[in-house]
């Protein structure tokens, strides 16, 4: 699952004429910051601030900043410094060196509109929450190589919208963030069906409303830059729902009824089934 950490890549460092470098300040800061000791990282970092802004570790220590004031529960200190990452040109998608399991990029504004949501949210200003967390995701989308990452992505996307729209009182907002992700198999979605079976305990005649949903599975032709295919949904409870595995070209036909019975022996078709 994908989790708010710091950018702190450890460079080598080198010594010019006897003097510490931005890069020795960096690797103090990070080695300060694994050990708890945020005000001594935070010491290192800020000299690279204040002193360094055309540094290559700028972006990455001035991130570094906003992240140990939050992590610190400064959030007055915090917001403006992860604002500004919102309004920066820092490169998302700069190579953070780390390995293959990994993430591969630094992510600036994705993860700092994460932090400012989860700061509003501490603070119960959950309209605001919402604002920066939808920004994180349509705005600053996670950026990875990894479909597997991808779906882990969706699925702490889809908790966390589901999370803060219970917290404003709006259930139905919060079943139709949960209900696109149902059917992903490549990262562990047990949280969202938990979560839906909550949400949906006391509704009626949901397995006939999906059965009927499913009878009525129809198509969309998806367009990319330099290639199409087509991909078969069905409409539950205001929510459309890609079937999985209905990727379809001129080798694969789509087969309706055998989506239809693989469907029924998801562990979400079993559990509106009990409910």
């Amino acid at each position: 699952m994908k989790v708010l950490f710091s950018i702190s890549i450890i460079f080598l460092s080198f010594l010019s004429y006897g003097q510490k470098m931005p890069s020795d300040y960096f690797d103090e800061a990070s080695n300060y910051f694994e050990e708890d000791k945020f005000e001594d990282a935070l010491k290192g970092y800020k000299y690279i601030v204040d002193n360094h802004s055309k540094n290559e570790l700028y972006p990455r220590a001035f991130y570094n900043v906003g992240y140990i004031y939050f992590i610190q529960e400064k959030y007055d200190e915090a917001i403006p410094i992860l604002k500004e990452i919102l309004e920066s040109n820092f490169n998302e998608k700069e190579n953070l060196g780390g390995g293959i399991m990994a993430d591969p990029y630094t992510n600036y504004r994705h993860r700092a509109s994460e932090i400012l949501s989860e700061i509003y949210c501490d603070k119960k200003k959950y309209d605001t929450a919402l604002y920066y967390f939808a920004l994180s995701d349509t705005a600053y989308p996670y950026l990875h190589f990894c479909g597997n990452e991808y779906a882990s992505n969706d699925v702490h996307t889809a908790l966390r919208y589901a999370d803060i729209y219970q917290k404003l009182k709006q259930p139905e907002n919060a079943i139709e963030k949960l209900l696109p992700t149902v059917f992903i198999t490549l990262a562990d979605n047990s949280k969202v069906l938990e979560e839906l079976e909550k949400l949906l305990a006391d509704k009626k005649g949901l397995k006939l409303e999906l059965d009927n949903s499913l009878s009525k599975i129809y198509s969309k032709k998806i367009d990319r830059e330099d290639y199409s295919y087509t991909r078969y949904y069905f409409n539950f409870l205001n929510t459309e729902i890609a079937v999985p595995n209905s990727y379809e070209d001129e080798k694969d036909k789509f087969d309706k009824d055998k989506s239809i019975k693989e469907i029924k022996q998801t562990d979400f078709y079993k559990m509106i089934e009990n409910l």
